[in-house]
This record gives C-alpha cells, sequence and structure tokens, in this order.
C-alpha cells in the first residue's frame, strides 16, 4: 500500500462520507488521483461503508455473549447451514468460530432488555429452531452501559502505523547503503 494509499484510508476510517476533493485537498493531490486510490482500496481493503448507531436510543439496552457449542443435532445438520441460521437471526450480532472442543462458538446477542433476553433463551420456538443446534455453555449478559469499546479503529491505524514506519527503516537503510557506496 502507497503512502497516499493509507493516508485516504485513514481519512475515510475517520470519516466515510469524506468526499475526494476533500481528501484531494487534504494530501495535496487530485481528485482524480483520490477517485483512482477509492476504487482500488474498494477493490482490495475496503469491504463497504457502514453507519455506526447508538444501540441504547435505538432501544437495544442489554447485550449477551455465549460461549456455545454445536449439539449432535447440529452436527448432523452441518456447520455451514448452522451458522447461516445464526446468522438470520436478528438478536444476534456477531458470531465467532473458535477451534475449542468444549466451545465451538463465541456469540453476542443484543435484546431491548432482560425480559427479552430471558424469553429468548426460553423460548419453546427457540429451543427447537436454535437451541437444538448450538448448545449454551455459558452466558455472560450486560447492559449497554458496560460497553466499554466496539470498534476496531484503533488497531486499523497502528498496523497502517507500522508499515509507514517500516517503510520509513528501509528507506534510511537503504540511503545509508547508498552513502556507504559513495
Amino acid at each position: 500500500m502507497t503512502r497516499n494509499e493509507r493516508k485516504t484510508l485513514k481519512l475515510l476510517l475517520a470519516d466515510s462520507s469524506i468526499s475526494d476533493t476533500d481528501i484531494a485537498s487534504r494530501l495535496h493531490i487530485t481528485s482524480q488521483a483520490v477517485g483512482k486510490i477509492r476504487r482500488k482500496l474498494e477493490s482490495t481493503v475496503i469491504k463497504k461503508y457502514s453507519v455506526e448507531l447508538d444501540y441504547a436510543r435505538l432501544g437495544i439496552e442489554t447485550f449477551a455473549i455465549a460461549l456455545a457449542k454445536m449439539t449432535d443435532q447440529g452436527m448432523e445438520r452441518g456447520e455451514l447451514e448452522v451458522e447461516q441460521q445464526l446468522l438470520d437471526n436478528p438478536h444476534i450480532i456477531s458470531v465467532y468460530r473458535v477451534p475449542k472442543a468444549s466451545t465451538t462458538h463465541i456469540i453476542l446477542y443484543g435484546f431491548r432488555d432482560m425480559n427479552e433476553l430471558d424469553e429468548f433463551f426460553h423460548s419453546s420456538l427457540q429451543k427447537k429452531e436454535l437451541h437444538s443446534l448450538v448448545e449454551t455453555r455459558e452466558l455472560f449478559s450486560f447492559s449497554h452501559n458496560s460497553l466499554v469499546k466496539n470498534s476496531p479503529m484503533m488497531l486499523f491505524h497502528k498496523v497502517m502505523d507500522a508499515v509507514d514506519n517500516s517503510q520509513d527503516v528501509k528507506f534510511r537503510e537503504l540511503e545509508k547503503f547508498k552513502k556507504r557506496l559513495s
């Protein structure tokens, strides 16, 4: 990734609705160059642009993290089919497959309140449709006030800064090498 590509990506991470013209003026390049960079980033590292919503203001105030294991019935259905059913459930925010015998998945759920969480985990319909395929081993529930950080942005910036620094080190080493030769 070039320096301008990394700088463009950082600007897009800060504000995905920033225009090519604004990026161009900040980087002192043409908006056509930014358009080319954006298209390249969209075909490589940018999956989609999204909106960050406030869970609590939308009425989602209770979360739960489940350590779950596929049941024998789930194994018979097949991992991909069970995971698709998990993905199709509106209360499930994220699903992570983990390589551990006692836990096969970590699942993040969202609910309006504790009553909705209780109904979900004790519903006969859910037991038939979902809980027969994935058994909850441990469940940790918490309120929206407990959500401390929900963003990978700092990690993305750190990775891009590390690339910048490693390229600067390589450039300095090359310059030192050239000086020794002359």
